[in-house]
């Protein structure tokens, strides 16, 4: 009784859904636009047998139809009674209004093969059989066809139901779209592999990558053959990007957003360049290198203009924008000075609109962003106060930290304020080392602000502070021993400033080991013998420890006079 009483439910919600769903549609009209717009627009291009009236009852019908497939998708949901006669009774109660027929039963297959939770396909194909019945030249039935195919591993099948969508439909740019997906399906990862490979599997796999692509290819310029409206060369693009292997063929893909109508171009292909273009970064030199970053800049801003509100058009912009001024930030010139200027506003202008919009994508690294940006426009405690901010965040990555104190330390040290820079540089190396990725260049950096502190101050206190770099460039030399000679360099050069009559011997130990290593270059060690010589005749008075170092210093400096004359006189050795 149970179950008779179930059936009976089930059967009068489907045969009223049409006008239920109706009403619903009208009454959520002002709330849902979008989506009562995109109902009638994709029915208008399913067919070409359809007419172009906009009349109330075209758009009644249209609504009815979804209407009845969305009470037949919660029909078939429910699993406790025996369904496909009450969806039967709902298509074809359906099937006499002219030009949609065929639509509700694809939208029944569909339902039992993706909302029954058993993917059944024996209804599924039932139902796209009896669509095709009714209108052999319905494109949407083989698509589907061709899917659950897909879907079951029947490769051939799949092939052979996508191309005769295509047939039925040529002028649906939806058909070569589902057909191109279905080439492509799996190869971003394979494409990925092809990158990572080395040797004949490398070649192989590449090859295979490319024979797709062109397949794909092929697909497209059929379209364009059967709809000189096709957006051909953006999805040529689309594909160099996403299945590009080399250099060359990003340069091809940028090429064909190049050649691409503009109006085609959706928010995606605007960064669908950028990341092309970025490929080329790394191995330019620096001229070549700031245009690839203006160049950037010129596609976020093309992008923005006709998607001034986008996410990855902003947050991309903002990146690459300080990736830009850190490249030309020390680097002298007139010109350059006003690269600077560009590249520090467009970052604040990307970062401050992403801000504004308080889109729910907005990530920790937009406002590491932001917060450099703010700095980079000399808007420093603002910038200070946004980084330490996003220290709090529970979700920031350890790189993303130590990036947001490394830059709050060295803006300290910018504005003189050497206390907190202090405070804020150790708290950087403390982090950076718990995380594992202390290198020697953040203790090199440490040591600088030191030093850059020494040359504001005097007497004792500059003395203080040039010792404290020595200590850590030491340090730095010690734990990074690949990195060792630099190190010791930095230490001898500072050691006269320290102790600038060698009575103390600060530069000794710097000076021996690079007297010692096999890896430091001539200059430096030649640098290091002068110390020795002067350390060992001068302060300890001992000629005899001194000769070693006299002779390496002819050996390292051949042609200097005094220090031939000086061996002759001391050592009774003529050069």
């Amino acid at each position: 009784m149970n179950m008779r009483k179930i059936a009976i439910g089930l059967l009068a919600f489907a045969l009223v859904a049409p006008s239920i769903a109706s009403v619903s549609l009208k009454d959520k009209k002002e709330k849902k636009p979008k989506t009562e717009k995109k109902a009638k627009v994709d029915n208008k291009t399913k067919t070409s047998k359809a007419s172009s009236s906009n009349s109330p009852r075209k758009v009644q019908t249209i609504n009815d139809v979804e209407a009845a497939i969305l009470g037949i998708e919660k029909i078939v949901s429910h699993t406790l009674v025996e369904v496909e006669p009450i969806v039967r009774q709902i298509c074809e109660s359906q099937q006499t209004k002219k030009g949609v027929c065929p639509r509700i039963y694809v939208g029944a297959a569909n339902a039992f093969w993706l909302k029954s939770g058993v993917s059944d396909t024996t209804y599924a194909l039932k139902y796209i059989d009896r669509a095709i019945e009714l209108d052999p030249h319905y494109a949407p039935a083989y698509m589907l066809k061709g899917d659950i195919y897909k879907w079951a591993d029947d490769t051939t099948e799949a092939v052979n139901y996508y191309k005769k969508a295509m047939e039925m439909a040529p002028h649906d740019f939806r058909t070569y779209r589902k057909y191109v997906q279905f080439i492509g399906s799996g190869w971003d990862k394979i494409a990925d592999q092809a990158m990572r490979s080395n040797g004949a599997d490398k070649e192989a796999l590449a090859e295979e990558v490319r024979r797709r692509r062109a397949e794909m290819e092929a697909v497209y310029k059929a379209a364009k053959e059967a709809n000189p409206t096709y957006p051909y060369n953006r999805d040529c693009a689309r594909l160099y990007d996403r299945y590009g292997l080399t250099t060359n063929d990003y340069q091809k893909g940028i090429q064909l957003y190049e050649e691409a109508q503009k109006d085609s171009l959706e928010a995606y292909d605007y960064i669908s360049q950028v990341r092309m273009v970025s490929a080329f970064v790394d191995n330019a030199d620096a001229t070549t290198k700031l245009n690839h970053y203006i160049r950037i800049m010129n596609i976020c801003d093309s992008g923005l203009v006709r998607y001034p509100a986008d996410y990855y058009l902003l947050t991309n912009g903002s990146d690459w924008a300080n990736k830009a001024y850190d490249f030309v930030k020390n680097k002298q010139g007139d010109a350059l000075y006003e690269y600077k200027k560009l590249f520090a506003s467009r970052a604040l202008e990307y970062s401050e609109t992403l801000i504004a919009s308080k889109d729910t994508a907005i990530t920790d690294l937009d406002y590491l962003n932001y917060g450099k940006a703010l700095i980079n426009n000399n808007k420093l405690n603002q910038g200070i106060d946004v980084l330490k901010e996003l220290l709090k965040s529970p979700t920031i990555k350890d790189d993303q930290v130590a990036s947001a104190m490394g830059v709050i330390s060295n803006t300290y040290k910018d504005m003189g304020e050497y206390d907190k820079a202090e405070t804020a540089y150790q708290e950087y190396i403390n982090t950076v080392e718990s995380n594992g990725k202390l290198n020697y260049f953040h203790l090199q950096n440490y040591a600088a602000m030191y030093k850059d502190k020494a040359e504001e101050c005097v007497g004792m206190e500059q003395v203080a502070a040039y010792k404290k770099a020595f200590d850590i460039y030491g340090q730095a030399a010690e734990r990074f021993p690949d990195y060792a000679d630099y190190g010791y360099i930095n230490q001898l050069q500072l050691s006269p400033l320290i102790d600038p009559d060698q009575e103390a011997g600060v530069g000794l130990q710097p000076a021996l080991q690079l007297y010692n290593s096999v890896s430091a270059n001539a200059s430096w060690q030649l640098m290091a013998t002068r110390y020795l010589v002067g350390y060992y005749f001068n302060v300890k008075k001992s000629k005899e420890l001194a000769r070693k170092y006299f002779m390496r210093w002819h050996e390292l400096d051949p042609d200097n006079e005094t220090v031939k004359r000086n061996i002759a006189i001391l050592y009774k050795v003529k050069l």
